[in-house]
């Protein structure tokens, strides 16, 4: 069974499609109802109960229902030396002991001997400054949606070899270890497929609003007003569930 695609509603299930179709009008109702209740001044929250959502409630529980057993597709933002270790080995959670090993085993094939002397200074200094990184950036970090891959949020990864945990070494470092992070690697996406339920948390939550809100935008006069989460998955992925590594500029890519 093919993962499902959050951006190709051909690729969602006919069960889910054909509800929502199916009573798209009271969708909206029910949701332009509720957004003009949570505009509403607090004074009149107070006295009164949200409008009651009985159709959209029945939505949500039919995907949660379907997507129980499915994989969703999902799209991780990186700068990578190697495509086909990522093919090979899968993705793994972040170990930056082992990342910066590694970056220092490059810096050291590429005679960078300065670069290679700022790299334990410029560590400290992060982990000083953000003492809690390794505990909130210790997971496989993805976004369902591949317009999240260009608007702002996974550019960071984007700029130096390695991602965010490099990213941020070299802006503590500065000088020639920061310019030569950014020389290293190609910007890319790993695409990765991922059970909906059971890898990550936010998933359960967001996946059935998201479906809901992103069918009737692809109706036609609707724009989604809630929709969307960051995926993060506290496991490894293994190269099973790696659906392709591409550049940045790769036509699977685009938003």
């Amino acid at each position: 069974m093919h993962p499902v695609d959050m951006d190709k509603i051909a690729t969602w299930p006919t069960r889910v499609t054909a509800f929502l179709t199916a009573h798209s009008r009271e969708l909206r109702a029910e949701r332009e109802a509720d957004h003009k209740y949570t505009l509403s001044p607090s004074t009149y929250r107070i006295m009164n109960d949200a409008p009651p959502m009985p159709r959209w409630d029945e939505a949500k529980a039919l995907i949660e229902n379907v997507m129980a057993d499915r994989e969703l597709v999902a799209f991780h933002a990186t700068r990578l030396i190697d495509f086909d270790h990522i093919r090979k080995d899968g993705l793994m959670m972040l170990d930056l002991e082992q990342h910066v090993a590694r970056l220092k085993g490059h810096l050291q094939d590429a005679g960078a001997v300065d670069e290679l002397a700022e790299v334990d200074a410029a560590v400290t200094k992060m982990l000083k400054a953000d003492s809690f990184f390794n505990n909130r950036e210790g997971a496989v970090w993805a976004t369902p949606h591949r317009a999240s891959l260009h608007d702002g949020g996974c550019d960071v990864f984007y700029e130096s070899y390695g991602g965010e945990a490099i990213e941020r070494i070299a802006g503590y470092a500065r000088g020639k270890l920061e310019q030569r992070l950014k020389q290293l690697g190609t910007p890319a996406v790993v695409i990765i497929r991922y059970s909906a339920y059971g890898w990550c948390k936010f998933t359960h939550g967001r996946l059935p609003q998201s479906m809901i809100e992103l069918h009737l935008q692809h109706e036609g006069d609707w724009e989604a007003m809630d929709y969307g989460w960051d995926i993060m998955i506290n496991r490894d992925v293994p190269a099973e569930n790696i659906v392709a590594v591409v550049p940045l500029d790769d036509p699977a890519v685009a938003a």
